[in-house]
């Protein structure tokens, strides 16, 4: 595609590019929508600086995505629900915290049976110094990396997906529908550029199904290694009132904790999946 409406700046090799030129405060023509859309499939996670975001803005935003995905999982000390926006949630972190959310590679939500395929975090306070920053990595490029022996050998392999020890596994009232338990391929094929991708992660995969303990252990360790190597990940750097967005089935991050004591404060959104993850 030819943008015509937004500029875009690639952030490293394999993933991650800077969005300008578009004021996401306001509603968006149909082709700054569309021209988004095609940079967040080709680049995994896109970045927009200077938005001063509200959350009827950012509610506007998430749903040029696709309809809004409520967290799963019962209650949570790391963020909280904002009234009137039963999807967005609050993160506020400060020398109070006992924790803060992200603190793992992951994709968001694999505990549910349909994971949501966008992530859209507003970052409205951070830290001084450059702390705080969000690391990406693409699951895509880390399985073309992968040899032919281990991509057959990964090939139909399921793994179990449980919210456990992400957090309180408690369901809530709004949440008796979901589950916190799900079984997705280890590999799984991307429904819009159709690559293939490797969906296991530290915080939600527990085991790979029909092969010994033993072997599901360590195999998940390597694929996490192999994953977390700097050669198809990338660090951003937030600035007051950015906005990330990421493909949740492509996309890993993880928010670094380096800021304590100082405050952080964002919103984070997901927007809804409408299909299972597959390998076909």
């Amino acid at each position: 595609m030819r943008y015509e409406t937004i500029t875009v700046a690639k952030s490293s090799p394999h993933i991650g590019a800077e969005i300008g030129n578009v004021d996401l405060t306001k509603p968006l023509s149909n082709r700054e929508a569309e021209e988004i859309r095609f940079a967040l499939n080709e680049n995994g996670v896109v970045f927009f600086r200077n938005q001063k975001m509200d959350p009827e803005s950012q509610d506007r935003f998430v749903r040029y995505f696709g309809e809004p995905h409520v967290h799963v999982g019962g209650k949570s000390t790391a963020s909280k629900p904002v009234t009137g926006y039963p999807a967005l949630r609050k993160q506020h972190f400060n020398a109070n915290s006992p924790r803060i959310s992200g603190e793992a590679w992951h994709s968001d939500q694999t505990c549910a049976e349909i994971p949501p395929k966008y992530s859209v975090l507003y970052q409205e306070i951070i830290p001084p110094d450059g702390g705080g920053n969000t690391m990406f990595l693409s699951a895509a490029k880390a399985y073309d990396e992968l040899s032919t022996d281990m991509k057959t050998y990964l090939d139909g392999k399921i793994a179990i997906h449980n919210a456990s020890e992400a957090f309180d596994a408690s369901l809530t009232k709004n949440n008796k529908e979901t589950h916190l338990i799900a079984e997705h391929p280890v590999i799984i094929k991307h429904p819009v550029n159709q690559r293939k991708v490797i969906f296991v992660n530290p915080y939600f995969t527990r085991f790979i199904k029909n092969i010994p303990e033993d072997e599901s252990r360590y195999i998940l360790k390597f694929l996490y290694q192999h994953m977390q190597r700097p050669n198809w990940t990338m660090r951003f750097n937030w600035s007051s009132n950015a906005v990330a967005c990421w493909d949740n089935r492509a996309v890993q991050h993880y928010a670094i904790w380096d800021y304590w004591p100082n405050e952080r404060l964002g919103y984070r959104m997901f927007v809804a999946g409408t299909e299972r993850p597959t390998s076909e």
